[in-house]
């Protein structure tokens, strides 16, 4: 029995323009009102992870929301609240050897910064350079700060749960590899979006906030079931008790996905989120 959904949001339930289609709204509703619990599971902050969701606030306000690719988790809102279930960031002098290479590479260095203000979050996503023509950017939350690299360095600002880092594509794997091979197994780097690298503490991934949030609404890793594309994705859906990637993931997440004998699902064109629903949970 699945008490608990969990999905990605880009490229999973949101197409390239942050657009949720009706039928994943009915569907996620459908979960809502037959009791099951559902949560997002994104790269994204939780503020972002909510805003394609703004014009059906009570479908928002009952999500529960892992952000930034795992480093952090919450509840559902409560009481015009919602809750802290677990938080990681990066290890301060990690961090600023981290800010160090992304300043010597010139990339548009992202700090996803997530404080906890009294009852809630403050978020922003301060970055180096213009984020104009990036894929998915801009708007409320979107900070530019043209002496970021000085700040961090100086201590100024503290270390977030996530920092990204706009390689191009083409650098992409490059950059990673000579970020394995530097720092090894001190960080967790990956990529959702194709141009950009994101990082965060060792050993944090998306099962750890999956973990947390089924741990929340009282139900096992077996019973979850979890729906991704990407790359990042991985790990949750190796995690749940069904994981089922989308038709629409990249080659090489695919080729990762077969490997790990993780279940294949049809693409966003298709409805993948709402079909992979209906096939594993009935009258949904």
């Amino acid at each position: 029995m699945i008490k608990l959904v969990a999905f990605d949001m880009d490229g999973t339930i949101l197409d390239e323009e942050s657009r949720l289609s009706q039928e994943s709204l009915r569907t996620i509703e459908r979960l809502l009102e037959r009791g099951i619990a559902v949560a997002s599971n994104s790269g994204r902050s939780i503020r972002r992870s909510q805003e394609p969701l703004a014009p059906w606030p009570d479908v928002a306000s009952a999500l529960y929301v892992g952000g930034y690719n795992g480093g952090v988790a919450v509840s559902n809102v409560r009481d015009g609240h919602r809750r802290l279930l677990y938080e990681e960031r990066l290890d301060a002098e990690l961090f600023r050897e981290l800010v160090a290479f992304s300043q010597e590479g010139d990339f548009n260095l992202i700090c996803c910064l997530c404080e906890q203000d009294g009852d809630g979050l403050r978020e922003a996503y301060r970055h180096s350079h213009s984020v104009d023509g990036l894929e998915v950017f801009g708007g409320p939350g979107f900070v530019h700060d043209e002496k970021l690299y000085a700040h961090c360095l100086s201590g100024e600002i503290a270390a977030p749960p996530k920092i990204m880092m706009v390689t191009g594509e083409a650098r992409r794997d490059a950059v990673l590899e000579a970020m394995r091979a530097r720092w090894g197994e001190r960080i967790y780097a990956t990529w959702s979006i194709p141009d950009r690298i994101e990082i965060m503490p060792p050993h944090v991934d998306k099962a750890l906030a999956l973990r947390a949030l089924a741990r929340e609404v009282g139900a096992t890793l077996e019973e979850t079931l979890a729906i991704g594309d990407g790359d990042n994705d991985l790990p949750m859906l190796r995690a749940a008790g069904i994981g089922v990637l989308m038709g629409n993931a990249k080659p090489e997440v695919r080729r990762l996905a077969e490997e790990a004998h993780i279940e294949m699902g049809p693409s966003l064109e298709e409805e993948g989120f709402s079909a992979t629903i209906s096939r594993y949970i009935e009258d949904v």
